[in-house]
């Protein structure tokens, strides 16, 4: 019996891979089509060089400016990517015409030596660190070197014989550059704080700016700056790409070297939302803790009279739910439209640590959390879990409605059919 033809459809991937240059060298690139295109050329041939060096790059943008994102969708195909970089391009040496290999290496090998820095490294590791900078800036001199860079300069300063030299260096550093940020900068700018985060980290560091004296507040623009570099080091350095995983690493540092060198904890940005709103709006467990034990109020509002809980339900911060509400926020506090954090439960899972911490699903005044979930055709789970949690499908807003006739209201009527069937038994 001959073998069945084989009917699968050949890639042409020269032209698939003209595309997509095409597709990275407009302003701004286009990653989301460059990206899809990129993955059929790897799949007909995975080792194709370029290709990897293409993606590896289109995932590094959106790892600079949607960190959470990144997080939970791309890292871990991110870092396959550069590891097998890095096996394919072993032994290329630099000099000549700038050729793909080298190109290619001498990024991944900054990656690489970026994410070491972020974490707790050794001195061995400080030592590889250095050795990958070495060779990278011999095959290609790019701006992306200057992130693991400064990371390697400021855990070298930390592990000097005297750990307080460094920890003095460290705080130098934050006081001539206090406007540190994430995203929206260029990685070779003095305000970039991209490699930084490990060192920030570094509990010797915090305890040693734990117990330090506040100095004396200054005065004019290097107050400003102080309070604006607050305010980014707090959550406003990812806007808006707020949410988990949004840069949270280095953050209780950065906060407390601010602290240390004389800003405002009361400093607010142009929504009245200070540092305990915004470091719940990037769900960070231990800055909310930080700033808790530091005496922040946990009653503070924003102007819309929003509390730290309604804007951590409202960015999916599950985590910071139950620290907030045990740290004295109101769990079902009302903001101006009168909705409590219940209402701006988009996922489940937000919606069950509010109800866990304590939450009326029938809370609200002139409406409920229902009213306002039946306006969104993708919320059939959060409207089963408040059903199960007691939710009353009969009351009525302020304009007479229940929520099955809201949901009939927006063009939802598989909400309104799970609304009334549950409203009827």
């Amino acid at each position: 019996m001959s073998p069945l033809p084989d009917t699968k459809k050949k890639v042409d991937v020269s032209k698939l891979m003209k595309k997509v240059d095409g597709l990275l060298d407009e302003t701004p690139p286009q990653l989301d089509e460059a990206i899809p295109l990129l993955r059929q050329v790897l799949e007909a041939e995975p080792d194709r060089l370029m290709a990897l060096h293409s993606l590896n790059w289109a995932m590094d943008a959106t790892r600079r400016v949607e960190p959470d994102r990144w997080s939970r969708e791309l890292k871990a195909d991110h870092w396959r990517i550069r590891d097998r970089i890095l096996e394919l391009t072993r032994g290329t040496r630099p000099g000549g015409k700038l050729s793909d290999a080298q190109r290619a290496r001498s990024l991944a090998l900054s990656q690489w030596a970026e994410e070491v820095v972020r974490g707790q490294p050794t001195d061995a590791q400080l030592d590889e660190v250095e050795a990958a900078l070495e060779e990278a800036q011999g095959l290609r001199d790019i701006p992306d070197h200057a992130l693991a860079r400064r990371g390697l300069e400021a855990w070298r300063a930390l592990r000097q014989d005297d750990p307080k030299d460094g920890y003095e260096a460290l705080l130098a550093q934050a006081k001539e550059t206090p406007e540190l940020q994430i995203i929206n900068v260029d990685d070779d700018d003095a305000s970039c704080f991209n490699g930084l985060q490990g060192a920030f980290s570094d509990d010797g560091f915090i305890s040693w700016l734990r117990a330090r004296e506040p100095a004396s507040r200054p005065k004019g623009k290097q107050a400003k700056s102080l309070d604006a570099g607050l305010l980014l080091a707090t959550g406003m350095d990812t806007a808006p790409y707020f949410g988990p995983d949004g840069g949270a690493s280095g953050r209780v540092g950065r906060v407390l070297a601010m602290r240390a060198l004389g800003a405002n904890l009361q400093a607010l940005n142009e929504d009245k939302r200070g540092v305990l709103h915004l470091a719940a709006m990037v769900d960070d467990v231990a800055l909310v803790k930080e700033l808790l034990a530091l005496g922040l109020s946990a009653l503070a509002t924003d102007e819309a009279k929003a509390t730290a809980l309604h804007l951590a339900a409202e960015h999916g911060c599950v985590a910071c739910i139950p620290l907030l509400v045990k740290g004295g926020v109101p769990v079902d506090a009302l903001d101006q439209d009168g909705r409590t954090a219940l209402f701006d439960a988009q996922r489940p899972e937000v919606a069950r640590a509010l109800l866990d911490a304590g939450a009326n699903p029938n809370a609200g005044k002139g409406w409920t959390p229902l009213h306002q979930q039946a306006h969104f055709k993708d919320r059939a789970p959060v409207i089963e879990l408040l059903l199960e949690a007691g939710a009353d499908a009969t009351r009525k807003d302020w304009g007479g409605l229940t929520p099955a006739e809201e949901a009939l209201a927006h063009e939802n009527p598989h909400l309104a059919s799970l609304l009334g069937a549950r409203r009827r038994a």
